[in-house]
């Protein structure tokens, strides 16, 4: 009888990728439907004959509806997705590291080092597993990504209160689909699949 082998741990990260991808769409799409359904509420143009009082109510109604539709909501939607995408990717690497130490038979776990998550996990992969790590500029981006998290975690996104403030405003340099409008972090896109498949090669 042939033997098929099968990575279970790989399969659960691609899965848990995966997921959330499909997670991300089905709310985007979701949300189209539903800030096209509030804008055929109001029209568009201002109806002919009105008084200055309710063509100043129509145009408040528009604003209203604009901003909550083209700036406020689609930041929460993608701060909570950065939130939930950060703690998916921590999950999933520190089970990279405890699926690592159980084939290596290893007696020093990633739990019982010092440092964040992803400092524990770097310190394990390096100093205890002894992994090779061929790309530190993927590190580098990872911790970027805790820092995006932390801000709006901790901030609520405010760039000026963060901690990290002169290095989100770095990356909001970069074409990386941030930004900071009135002060606050601005995501128009999101963190690609690649950066998280990458880290698991390293």
């Amino acid at each position: 009888m042939m033997k098929i082998w099968w990575d279970l741990h790989s399969w659960e990260t691609e899965f848990a990728l995966d997921n959330i991808k499909d997670y991300i769409e089905m709310i985007e799409a979701q949300f189209d439907t539903v800030r096209k359904l509030e804008m055929e509420k109001i029209p568009q143009n201002p109806p002919s004959g009105l008084s200055e009082e309710d063509f100043a109510e129509w145009q408040s109604e528009i604003n209203f509806l604009e901003d909550r539709y083209e700036r406020d909501f689609p930041s929460k939607i993608r701060y909570s997705f950065l939130v939930l995408l950060y703690i998916v990717f921590e999950t999933r690497l520190k089970a990279a590291c405890d699926e690592i130490a159980k084939r290596r038979n290893l007696e020093l776990k990633e739990n019982e080092l010092k440092g964040s998550s992803i400092e524990r996990a770097k310190l394990f992969l390096e100093k205890v597993a002894k992994v090779t790590v061929k790309d530190q500029a993927t590190w580098q981006g990872i911790l970027d990504f805790q820092k995006v998290r932390d801000c709006i975690v901790h901030s609520n996104g405010e760039v000026e209160i963060s901690r990290d403030k002169k290095r989100i405003e770095d990356l909001c340099k970069k074409d990386l689909g941030l930004s900071v409008d009135a002060g606050s972090l601005i995501s128009s896109g999101l963190i690609p699949r690649s950066l998280l498949r990458k880290a698991y090669s390293l």
